[in-house]
């Protein structure tokens, strides 16, 4: 498997980076984890869109799957009809995106996605990539999804606050790819959130191989980030950057 980062960002992008988003792929097949604002544009450069085998979103905050709209929009002009695109998320998803079109444009949208709603502990299949997912800490509800291909697994938190249940979805993956909104708590607690320390510390408890901090506040200083999670960490910490592409095992 490989990873690519679509977007870093929390809640908006900072200067020149996307909102929340990942490309997984494997072997010619690829899914979107999330696709917040502004990843669309990212995964152009990696596959045309029309190549995405599946989206799959943690929880229906817009910087997690506002980007369901254009790639709505990518669809409907695209030179060929295109099959509908199976999209995998909590409850609540579709409505959030498609709540900006009319009524006739809704219907349009519904016809451009086959909508799979999911409840905490559900599991599929795209492609060769087996996806369980974990219901996590947030203020809405938000499922972490553990990914396998090709005897490599990666685990990844959309959005959540400390938790066991990160540990029980990244057990012993190659990859966690963690939200990190903040530096460090600083005495200010931020509910459905973890700090880099906190996104260090469960995943020294998974026994993940490696770490991957993304979901960075604008302000946060991601260096200091990196430094205070190794601090939790022994193995290898990857600090998220649009663009960047994560290999997973051997």
């Amino acid at each position: 498997m490989e990873v690519t980062v679509l977007g870093s960002s929390a809640a908006w992008p900072g200067p020149g980076r996307a909102a929340a988003g990942l490309l997984v792929q494997h072997e010619g097949h690829g899914m979107a984890l999330d696709l917040g604002t502004g990843t669309l544009a990212n995964l152009q450069l990696r596959i045309p869109h029309e190549r995405l085998e599946a989206v799959v979103v943690t929880h229906q905050h817009l910087d997690h799957c506002l980007d369901l709209y254009p790639l709505t929009v990518a669809r409907v002009f695209h030179q060929e009809p295109l099959t509908p695109l199976p999209l995998y998320s909590p409850p609540g998803v579709f409505d959030a995106v498609a709540v900006l079109e009319n009524e006739e444009q809704r219907e349009e949208m519904e016809a451009l996605f086959d909508v799979h709603e999911l409840e905490p502990g559900d599991g599929f299949e795209v492609g060769p990539f087996r996806v369980t997912s974990r219901l996590l800490a947030h203020m809405v509800p938000n499922l972490g999804y553990r990914v396998e291909a090709g005897g490599t697994t990666i685990a990844y938190t959309g959005d959540t606050g400390p938790t066991e249940e990160i540990e029980a979805l990244a057990k012993g993956v190659d990859v966690l790819i963690s939200e990190a909104s903040w530096e460090d708590d600083d005495g200010v607690l931020v509910e459905g959130h973890l700090t880099a320390r906190q996104a260090a510390e469960h995943g020294t408890r998974a026994g993940a191989g490696t770490l991957v901090l993304t979901h960075f506040w604008a302000t946060v200083d991601r260096a200091r980030a990196r430094e205070l999670a190794s601090e939790a960490f022994d193995g290898e910490i990857v600090v998220a950057e649009e663009g960047l592409r994560i290999p997973v095992g051997s």
